[in-house]
């Protein structure tokens, strides 16, 4: 992600927009991703569909959990 953001002349600076991504590389990357987190926990990957509420909901705690 960071290689592609990059290779997109985004430094994260103020005022920047973060470039428009193509399906294929959002796909490319979250097989990356995946593929990168059952490495790491050592269990299958099973995506979830949630809601855009339960998604914040769910973002919220484990923030809030990183927090105290």
């Amino acid at each position: 992600m960071r290689e592609w953001l990059i290779e997109n002349n985004f430094m994260g600076k103020a005022g920047q927009v973060v470039p428009e991504m193509t399906e294929e590389w959002i796909t490319v990357i979250s097989n990356r991703y995946i593929e990168l987190y059952e490495k790491v926990i050592g269990e299958k990957f099973v995506p979830e569909i949630l809601s855009d509420e339960e998604t914040f909901n769910r973002v919220n705690a484990a923030l809030q959990v990183l927090s105290l």
